[in-house]
């Protein structure tokens, strides 16, 4: 008895109990035969483990181990496992058990062809319209060629609760409980960040850079910051720890390591984007035009409703929008709201949900029940309509919105994925675009990638460099 309580203690120490980020902090030893008991560790990666006990010998040992339920995954000389004795929903599962590397296949080989510029991205309309959630360890490559492996929310939900189930989720009020909203201006962020705040059981802040740390902070007072926050610390006003944010991570938080904040934290991160660029660009044209208005006649950046009837609150219903404006811009627009908050997810190497603000347009409990799915979030039975608070300025028909309508669809005749947008109809959902700045060159086996790159800049391409970031 005594023997098996020390084992259990020291499988305790060698092996925390967190779905999610907590990495060993002592190597593994040959009198251990702790391996059918060991928590399970979903997403980290475990490379000091692996080479300390090779080195040391116990190659049979720590294979013992991996048989427990992981996947080893090897790239270059390095070796990641990742231990789940609960497993993932199964669109996930290929992504750790398949021999794949943590990076894409060339463009030739991959099972979908890579779209030229200004094409839709294979498979990345199902990402937005159903609230979907992207598998840990993949990267931007994988989502650029249309092979991105997602879950749905309801399979993330099952997974949460058998790992709750199994004993393995995080302890105590506030652990694992931290949400993290990746997000852009003009993307109707505000929006949702309010309806969320209106939540009475938890504490949602909007702009994180605002209502956690302050803009001075360096890197580590504001990670400092965060983290506690997360954690359900004193600054955070959720009896139950279900703290989150929202925040622009390359803006505002740019030298913040947020896999590490993940790894100790345990939060979810979610993506909000909004999915018509074209819209976005109108967005941000009268977010500065609704600065210009008397502070009587905003909230911030937002439009209030209730005084549409001042006359000095009263804007145009239609706006121009320059030819730099389209041709520069939608490239921006698509580049920072989508691609760089996607890509600065997948860095973390967790999972992530995306929502939209379509989405929330056509129906509201639907995209917070989803939501509440992925992060287990209590956010069910909750009447989020009668908390909205914003007004749209704009009508949805971007005939109505851009006076010059016709001339701003000459321009996009070269660009077919941003002039579907142009045509959209009302609260209609898009999928992702190729731009130069997040395309993926397509090359047969026998060209020479360097005589592609310059060929193509050659032909009238943006940047004969961007073709790969």
């Amino acid at each position: 008895m005594e023997k098996t309580e020390t084992c259990r203690r020291r499988c305790d120490h060698e092996f925390p109990e967190s779905p999610q980020q907590e990495e060993l902090t002592k190597p593994l030893t040959s009198r251990s035969t702790c391996t059918s008991t060991t928590p399970a560790d979903s997403f980290s990666s475990r490379p000091a483990l692996i080479k300390r006990s090779l080195r040391r010998g116990l190659k049979r040992s720590v294979l013992a181990k991996i048989a427990a339920g992981s996947t080893i995954l090897f790239v270059g000389s390095k070796i990641h496992t990742f231990l789940t004795r609960v497993p993932l929903p199964e669109p996930c599962r290929h992504v750790l058990n398949s021999n794949a590397r943590l990076r894409a296949l060339p463009s030739s080989q991959s099972k979908y062809a890579t779209p030229g510029y200004y094409h839709n991205v294979p498979n990345s309309l199902e990402l937005f319209s159903e609230n979907r959630v992207i598998c840990p360890k993949q990267t931007a490559d994988t989502l650029r060629n249309g092979g991105i492996a997602s879950a749905s929310p309801r399979q993330w939900a099952e997974y949460r609760q058998a790992v709750q189930e199994a004993g393995q989720g995080w302890k105590g009020v506030g652990s694992g409980r931290g949400l993290i909203v990746f997000k852009r201006g003009g993307s109707g962020s505000t929006w949702f960040d309010s309806l969320l705040g209106n939540h009475p059981s938890v504490d949602f802040r909007h702009e994180a850079h605002h209502s956690v740390f302050a803009p001075f902070h360096g890197p580590e007072k504001a990670t400092q910051r965060m983290r506690n926050f997360l954690k359900g610390g004193k600054k955070c006003r959720s009896e139950q720890g279900y703290c989150g944010f929202s925040i622009s991570p390359t803006k505002h938080a740019k030298d913040v390591d947020w896999s590490e904040l993940i790894r100790v934290t345990g939060a979810s991160i979610v993506v909000f984007v909004r999915t018509n660029v074209i819209k976005r660009l109108l967005g941000l044209e009268r977010k500065s035009l609704v600065h210009a208005l008397p502070k009587r006649c905003r909230r911030g950046s937002s439009y209030k409703p209730e005084m549409k009837d001042d006359p000095a609150c009263a804007m145009n219903t239609s706006v121009e929008l320059g030819f730099g404006r389209i041709m520069d811009g939608t490239d921006e627009a698509n580049f920072l709201q989508a691609w760089d908050l996607i890509e600065t997810a997948l860095s973390t190497g967790g999972p992530f949900q995306i929502l939209s603000y379509e989405g929330m347009q056509q129906n509201l409990t639907s995209t917070f029940e989803t939501l509440g799915s992925f992060s287990g979030w209590p956010l069910s039975s909750f009447d989020w309509a009668s908390h909205v608070r914003h007004a749209k300025v704009t009508s949805e028909d971007l005939r109505e919105s851009v006076s010059n309508y016709d001339e701003v669809e000459q321009w996009l005749q070269n660009k077919p994925c941003f002039l579907d947008m142009l045509h959209s109809e009302n609260k209609q959902i898009f999928p992702l675009c190729h731009a130069p700045r997040n395309f993926t060159v397509t090359f047969d086996n026998d060209a020479d990638v360097d005589d592609v790159e310059e060929e193509e800049g050659e032909n009238g391409s943006d940047d004969g460099d961007a073709h790969r970031r």
